[in-house]
């Protein structure tokens, strides 16, 4: 058994000058001590010093209390069983969480002097003897909070400059956002650091509007230039399945066989290139995609085309189409997969006023239309948008596009193939000898080659600004068909057309996705050596 030493103060609390509860910013200590009668005694002490107390009796049970809340101080005896002050400032010290806190280690000034030596080279900040003046404990507690506290502002401190440092350091290797750096806490300081931030983050958040808006109008341009493309080959594929029905109509036949050369080129090139996946590593959903896509694209809409251009005139076909903008856009605001605008609907708006006046004003010839066949023609805008708003959603963006278009046409085969026996649609070997021969092959090229820049255009623009490549199918599958059917081109045409692009450029591609910024508030030790700033020692 310990000794305990006797109360020391010969008056009361209350008759000691020492003991008014005058501090104007209490801190918060932790005594740790095995005896009761000492844990008690300090407390009232340190409580009496207008401070709040928390006692405990062994050193795990301080560790445990010290890992979850924040203290100012502790008071730590030296001697005691399981573990001994000396194990428990080693794992203070050793903690990141703790090892600022200030420990005044509890010990005898005769028999245990070495000890608190001991206790001073780990890390204590000074000592208390068992029997201490009312006085002395007052004075190294107040000294004690007070360079904790003023350490803490230190801290604190270097922890902005790190963090302002780091933000300045994440714009200028990535595209970030700087109002999403985290950095308002340093702007709000009133002194030169916070000055510092507040013109860095102003200037940071005007130059990166800037560069986004710069970025936004090269997509914008490079788009409309995918796009223009897509619709100049998709918009010869109209006219030219008019020309093939001509000599025989096998809309089957005729998707199965522009598929099988697509799927040749784009196997062997993904091939060559190395970028085929292996088919083991595909997951479900990539099937899944491969699967429906291939339903969709090829067996529903392609043998539509093929098959209502056989029935309607090539311009007319062209000019149904258009209106797979307006599906997507009414997808993709009710599947909030983009959002809606009144710039983008007035584009909207004013593509289809363009295509009113081609149906209405500027068609050549007489149009002698079945308007049963006009009202199924209708169903081609809306699978096309489908086709749109799935690509732009379920995209696998692990699988090469060309490597993934080969095996959609693949899987396309495989469900065209067992249609065109049922409805005997093959079209015969000798056909493909003369004019039709060379027909397939213009369209497989321009049809394969169109879906490949749409699948490049919708991913990086967006599925609405994607779906403008029906203005350009329109306005292209018009031009194709008097040039290739040789029919002429009204005036009022090129009006409509000039609309056409007006309006294209008014549904722009949908803003970039802005990257998430990586956090700044990491631990300050690993980044203060870099800024040159040493924390003080633990004196």
């Amino acid at each position: 058994m310990r000794s305990v030493p006797s109360m020391p103060p010969p008056q009361s609390f209350e008759q000691s000058s020492i003991w008014g509860n005058s501090v104007s910013n209490p801190g918060r200590i932790l005594i740790v001590d095995d005896s009761r009668t000492i844990r008690i005694k300090l407390k009232k002490s340190v409580e009496a010093l207008g401070h709040q107390a928390e006692a405990v009796e062994g050193g795990r049970a301080a560790l445990d209390l010290l890992a979850t809340e924040n203290f100012d101080l502790v008071l730590l005896d030296i001697m005691m069983p399981a573990m001994d002050g000396f194990e428990v400032l080693t794992n203070l010290k050793a903690s990141s969480r703790t090892r600022d806190v200030p420990v005044i280690v509890i010990s005898g000034l005769d028999d245990e002097m070495s000890s608190v030596v001991k206790a001073i080279e780990l890390g204590a900040e000074d000592f208390l003897p068992k029997d201490f003046e009312l006085a002395l404990l007052k004075a190294r507690i107040s000294t004690c909070i007070e360079k904790k506290r003023l350490r803490d502002i230190e801290k604190e401190y270097l922890r902005q400059v790190v963090k302002l440092t780091k933000a300045a350091a994440t714009l200028e290797n990535g595209k970030f956002n700087p109002s999403k750096l985290g950095i308002r806490d340093v702007a709000a300081r009133t002194d030169g650091l916070g000055k510092l931030a507040s013109v860095f983050a102003t200037m940071a958040q005007k130059v990166y509007e800037r560069e986004r808006k710069m970025r936004q109008n090269i997509r914008t341009f490079r788009g409309a230039l995918l796009l223009l493309a897509c619709g100049g080959l998709w918009g010869l594929v109209v006219p030219l399945s008019k020309m093939a029905s001509l000599v025989e109509t096998h809309p089957v036949g005729l998707a199965i066989l522009i598929d099988l050369i697509g799927a040749a080129f784009c196997l062997g090139t993904s091939l060559k290139r190395g970028t085929m996946p292996r088919l083991s590593a595909l997951t479900r959903s990539d099937w899944r995609f491969v699967i429906m896509l291939a339903f969709i694209s090829s067996v529903v809409n392609q043998v539509l085309v093929y098959w209502l251009a056989s029935r309607l005139p090539a311009f007319i076909v062209s000019i149904v189409i258009v209106l797979e903008g307006f599906a997507v856009f009414l997808f993709a605001a009710l599947m909030r997969t983009e959002a809606p605008s009144m710039k983008r609907f007035l584009g909207l708006g004013l593509g289809l006023v363009g295509i009113v006046i081609i149906l209405f004003f500027g068609e050549p010839g007489e149009m002698n239309t079945n308007w049963l066949w006009l009202a199924i023609a209708l169903v081609i805008p809306v699978t096309y948008a489908t086709e749109d708003i799935y690509l732009s959603e379920f995209k696998p963006a692990a699988v090469d596009s060309v490597a993934m278009f080969g095996m959609v046409l693949v899987a396309s085969l495989l469900m065209l193939i067992p249609l065109a026996a049922f409805y005997g649609d093959f079209i015969p070997v000798g056909l493909l000898v003369g004019r039709l021969g060379i027909i397939v092959i213009l369209m497989a090229v321009a049809g394969n080659l169109a879906m490949l820049l749409f699948i490049a255009l919708i991913s990086s623009t967006g599925a609405v600004f994607a779906s403008q490549n029906a203005y350009a199918v329109t306005a292209a599958g018009i031009g194709w068909s008097m040039l290739l059917l040789g029919e002429a081109i009204p005036a009022l045409t090129w009006v409509s057309l000039a609309l056409i692009v007006v309006g294209l450029l008014m549904v722009e591609p949908k803003q970039e996705a802005e990257e998430e910024p990586p956090p700044l508030d990491d631990e300050l030790e690993e980044f203060v050596p870099r800024l040159g700033l040493v924390p003080l020692p633990t004196e």
